[in-house]
């Protein structure tokens, strides 16, 4: 005769405590894994408008760190250049993408920042070009900035949105010409505050006439618009440049002719920098860490966009305005960036 096993008697009292006993394993494994998460660093970068280049240039970096801090928690959000200083330097997050000419207005508690904020610092370079252009409809006449006020000219321009790089520089560079908003308006034109997209649909309906931008050079958009317009750029006088350059935390530049269709000589501006910055504050530890993954992953990097094509030690360190941080000054001497 073949013997069949016992079966296991199930009472409510074994069921209990085996329930028991599966509750308090999760429990602990929860636990050990929200420890383990609270262990890591958190480090927040922020970029610009959701979409955008500085978005797409800020995930960039965030996946380069990711690769190869793995101890870390990196975290990647909209931002704008203006308040992105400011959150910085408070301490809110840990790094910011940034113009340098506001970068260095935060710094000194220039037009638009209220008060001063010295603890923020460079981390690095993340593309050495950007511009200041305006670029202006032929059909105006216009070949100077200095006519605008010549002429009273009734100038319909846009500048972006209130308290921008842009729309700042417009204001500066206006000033350095004895002229103001409320000028361009008692003369019955009008200062658009709005952003390159709408103010490009703006023009081709014919209600504007000139742009203000600081951007790479050649901008695809500017291209593409003299297909439908006969446009030119007006440069930035010798005798305003100083002035200028004081005013925006900026330096001279020239574009060379041929950088637009529409640019047949050599066009005398001002350039900043796109910067990723960070506060004084800041380990030396998470600077230096976040310093080593971005030079890990150039090859990466180089491909995220063309702002970062050209991304290395010697780049990310040339020039900069606005104060290193100590951990990245001792990074690129290491690298032999730096002397």
């Amino acid at each position: 005769m073949v013997s069949l096993p016992l079966r296991t008697k199930w009472n409510k009292k074994t069921v209990w405590s085996i329930s028991q006993a599966l509750i308090l394993a999760c429990v602990m494994f929860l636990a050990r894994g929200d420890a383990l998460a609270q262990s890591k660093q958190n480090i927040t970068i922020l970029g610009g408008s959701a979409g955008g280049l500085w978005a797409i240039i800020t995930e960039g970096l965030g996946e380069a760190i990711r690769r190869t801090m793995t101890d870390v928690n990196v975290t990647t959000e909209p931002g704008k250049d203006g308040p992105n200083q400011v959150m910085v330097s408070r301490g809110e997050v840990q790094f910011a993408v940034a113009n340098e000419g506001l970068t260095v207005a935060a710094i000194e508690g220039l037009d638009p920042y209220k008060k001063k904020l010295p603890n923020l610092r460079s981390v690095a370079v993340l593309n050495p070009t950007s511009t200041f252009q305006f670029i202006i409809d032929k059909k105006t006449g216009l070949s100077s900035i200095d006519e605008i006020k010549a002429k009273k000219y009734p100038l319909r321009v846009a500048v972006n949105r209130q308290g921008t790089l842009m729309e700042i520089s417009a204001q500066k560079v206006f000033a350095a010409y004895g002229i103001s908003y409320e000028d361009i308006e008692k003369w019955g034109g009008k200062v658009h505050k709005i952003p390159g997209p709408e103010a490009m649909d703006l023009w081709d309906a014919g209600q504007l006439d000139a742009i203000v931008e600081f951007s790479q050079y050649p901008s695809s958009r500017f291209i593409e618009h003299s297909k439908k317009h006969e446009l030119a750029m007006l440069p930035i006088s010798q005798d305003k440049m100083a002035e200028v350059c004081k005013q925006l935390g900026s330096t001279p530049a020239v574009m060379p002719k041929g950088s637009y269709p529409f640019q047949p000589e050599d066009c005398p501006t001002i350039n900043t920098k796109l910067l990723l910055i960070t506060s004084a504050e800041q380990s030396d530890a998470v600077v230096q860490g976040v310093l080593k993954a971005m030079v890990a992953n150039l090859d990466y990097l180089h491909k995220v966009h063309a702002n970062l094509q050209d991304l290395s030690p010697q780049l990310m360190s040339d020039g900069l305005l606005v104060e290193l941080h100590p951990a990245a000054k001792a990074f690129y001497r290491e690298q032999g960036a730096l002397k």
